[in-house]
């Protein structure tokens, strides 16, 4: 199992020639926080921020498949946000109550430059994957524009 992702990671970092900094599971919603996400694999180079969802029967995704049978046929989704396109970061503050109370993986939101104007990519994250981190030193050093808030 540790080959396959060392593999994966590998190949990911061959094809897309970005070294990856931090990753994470998560859950993206396309049409903002009242959306029904999809779950997949979040990804902060250093040269972007990515969302890589491929529908797939692996047990892990399994595990998070919500059962909603009016869902039409999901369809592979691929976000790649340039860092130099990233305008902001949000997350939630995490005090000890909210890790009491709250859910596991919290709600972020990261603020880019799109083709349209400012936009924004809803998402959730494993907060003990190192990601939430990372993003939160990205906005809070201005590094590409990037703030940060709450």
């Amino acid at each position: 199992m540790a080959d396959d992702a060392t593999e994966f990671w590998e190949g990911f970092e061959k094809e897309t020639g970005e070294k990856v900094e931090a990753r994470s599971i998560g859950e993206y919603f396309k049409g903002g926080p009242g959306d029904i996400g999809v779950w997949g694999l979040l990804i902060l180079t250093d040269k972007s921020f990515r969302f890589k969802y491929m529908p797939s029967e692996h047990w892990i995704f399994a595990i998070f498949k919500r059962s909603d049978k009016t869902r039409p046929k999901e369809k592979p989704v691929d976000i790649v946000i340039s860092r130099e396109d990233m305008t902001g970061f949000k997350a939630p503050k995490r005090d000890l109550m909210s890790r009491i109370f709250a859910p596991a993986f919290p709600r972020c939101i990261v603020k880019y430059r799109g083709p349209d104007g400012e936009r924004d990519c809803v998402f959730t994250l494993d907060p003990s994957s190192g990601l939430l981190a990372a993003l939160e030193r990205l906005a809070s050093s201005g590094q590409e524009g990037a703030t940060a808030g709450e």
